[in-house]
């Protein structure tokens, strides 16, 4: 996809601080809000962004075509196609190729959408095979009782954190990758690929953690307007819109917290 590292950070007074903070061994959750600060413009536009509306709307909307009959067909309703008895890949695979026509026709691909993309499939094969038995062998009803699963006001919740925290930590990585390798070395932040390798997973963790803002309220969210005339791309851009501001503030007091 191209976006793991694109050359250098902006010159600006912002992005100095950030590598500043890098360079300081300044704690993760420090880095990782002065980061979200300098690529607020980003978040702004993210907010708006075709795929990442399009990804977390059929996230919600697979969640619901496993409360129909006919798990299949309903899936197909929203462009989905799936085997008559879907495994987690036949999901997965699906959900993937669906996203892809959207942007190839709306063409509305970005690098933002593409993490969006990333990281509703790697929420969805990550939920869908800890709640069936396993990634292989489970039955087309396992598959369907693991989705529907995630159709409740709780597991939409799980659902919506899990999603949240990937692409929260895929959009602050696809910004820190362009820098956090300058400072691995002999007398650099991380002496070894080990403690840069340590450092990221600690980023991951943080985003998890400041993503927990979401089940809050996304779980009401969701049994709301899917009574009021069900979820639709527009109520979807909404709530990501939401869901940012609120996943942007949580960064801003973890890392005010955290300063030393």
């Amino acid at each position: 996809m191209g976006h793991s590292r694109l050359g250098t950070l902006p010159d600006t007074s912002r992005w100095r601080n950030v590598v500043g903070l890098i360079a300081g061994n300044a704690d993760v959750a420090v880095v990782a809000d002065a980061t979200m600060d300098a690529a607020q413009r980003g978040l702004e536009v993210a907010a708006r962004d075709e795929g990442l509306r399009q990804s977390f709307w059929l996230l919600s909307r697979i969640a619901l075509a496993a409360r129909q009959d006919d798990f299949a067909a309903a899936l197909k309703e929203v462009g989905v196609a799936v085997p008559a008895e879907p495994s987690v890949l036949n999901i997965v695979a699906g959900f993937t190729d669906a996203v892809d026509r959207h942007l190839r026709d709306s063409r509305g691909r970005t690098d933002i959408g593409e993490m969006a993309q990333m990281a509703a499939t790697e929420c969805l094969t990550s939920v869908l095979t800890e709640r069936s038995r396993s990634l292989f062998g489970t039955t087309a009803a396992e598959v369907k009782d693991a989705v529907r699963s995630c159709s409740t006001k709780a597991g939409f919740s799980e659902f919506a954190h899990d999603f949240f925290a990937r692409f929260t930590q895929r959009y602050l990585t696809y910004h820190l990758s362009r820098e956090l390798p300058n400072h691995v070395g002999p007398d650099q932040r991380f002496s070894t690929p080990s403690e840069h390798t340590e450092f990221v997973d600690h980023l991951r963790t943080h985003c998890r953690q400041a993503a927990t803002i979401v089940p809050e309220f996304a779980g009401g969210w969701y049994s709301k307007a899917n009574f009021e005339g069900g979820i639709t791309p527009a109520k979807a851009r909404g709530f990501v819109h939401v869901a940012l501001k609120k996943i942007r503030r949580e960064l801003q007091i973890r890392g005010e917290r955290d300063v030393k």
